[in-house]
C-alpha cells in the first residue's frame, strides 16, 4: 500500500513538472510572431520625386503660326536647368499582421528653374513649384525575419500643387494652385533593425525613384 501511494506521488510530481516545463517553452504560434509592435513611424527622404504634370496626359499642344523675321518673346529667353529638394515624408503605418501594413504618409516636394535672357545670361524671374501630399498606402511583407524585412508597398492619395512665377524685382509674374493625384509604389524595399531600424526603397512616384530613412516601431 505504501509502496503504491508513492509511486502514485512521483508519478504526479513527475507530471507537474513536465507541464510547468512545457509551459516555459517558448510559443510557436507563427501567426503572433513578429506582431508584437503593431504601430510604426518613419522618416523618409526621395530622390528624383514625380511632380504633378508627371502624373496628367495632356492633349497635343496647339500648333501656333510663326511668321518669319518676327522676334517671340519666348526668343529672347531660355530656361536654366531644373532643380528639386527631393522628396521628404513623414509616415504612419499599423500592421495588424505579420505580412501587412496599412497607413498613411506626409509628403512635400519642390522644384525651382530660372528664366534667363539668350544676350546677357542675366536672370529675369524663378519660378518655384511646391507640393504638400497625404498618401494612404499598404505595405505588404514577404520576408520577416527578427533583423531584416522585405517588403513592396502602393500608396494612392491627394496633393496641393502651388507654382509662383517671380522677376528679379520681386513682382510675381504668375500664380497658380491646383490638386492632382499622386502615387508612390515600391518595387522593393529593406528594412534592417529592430524596434529602431533603417530602410532603403526602390520606387517610383511622387517620393522619388529610390528612398532612404530610419523608423521606429512600438
Amino acid at each position: 500500500m505504501k509502496r503504491t501511494l508513492l509511486i502514485a506521488i512521483a508519478l504526479l510530481v513527475g507530471g507537474t513538472a513536465s507541464a510547468q516545463n512545457y509551459n516555459d517553452r517558448p510559443s510557436f504560434d507563427f501567426s503572433r510572431q513578429g506582431t508584437e509592435h503593431k504601430h510604426e513611424v518613419r522618416l523618409t527622404v526621395g530622390v528624383s520625386p514625380l511632380f504633378e504634370n508627371d502624373f496628367f496626359i495632356y492633349d497635343e499642344p496647339a500648333i501656333v503660326q510663326r511668321y518669319p523675321n518676327v522676334i517671340y518673346p519666348d526668343d529672347l529667353t531660355y530656361r536654366g536647368a531644373l532643380k528639386t529638394s527631393g522628396g521628404y515624408a513623414l509616415s504612419y503605418m499599423y500592421s495588424p499582421a505579420k505580412w501587412f501594413a496599412v497607413g498613411l504618409y506626409a509628403g512635400y516636394v519642390s522644384q525651382w528653374q530660372t528664366t534667363h535672357l539668350r544676350a546677357t545670361q542675366a536672370i529675369t524671374s524663378k519660378t518655384t513649384e511646391r507640393h504638400l501630399m497625404l498618401v494612404p498606402t499598404v505595405r505588404f511583407t514577404y520576408l520577416n525575419r527578427p533583423l531584416v524585412r522585405l517588403y513592396s508597398s502602393i500608396g494612392v492619395g491627394v496633393g496641393f500643387c502651388r507654382e509662383r512665377t517671380r522677376n528679379v524685382d520681386g513682382h510675381i509674374e504668375s500664380n497658380r494652385n491646383e490638386r492632382f493625384c499622386p502615387a508612390e509604389v515600391t518595387f522593393l524595399g529593406v528594412s534592417v533593425g529592430r524596434r529602431l531600424f533603417g530602410f532603403a526603397e526602390l520606387s517610383t512616384g511622387s517620393m522619388g525613384v529610390c528612398a532612404a530613412g530610419i523608423g521606429y516601431k512600438f
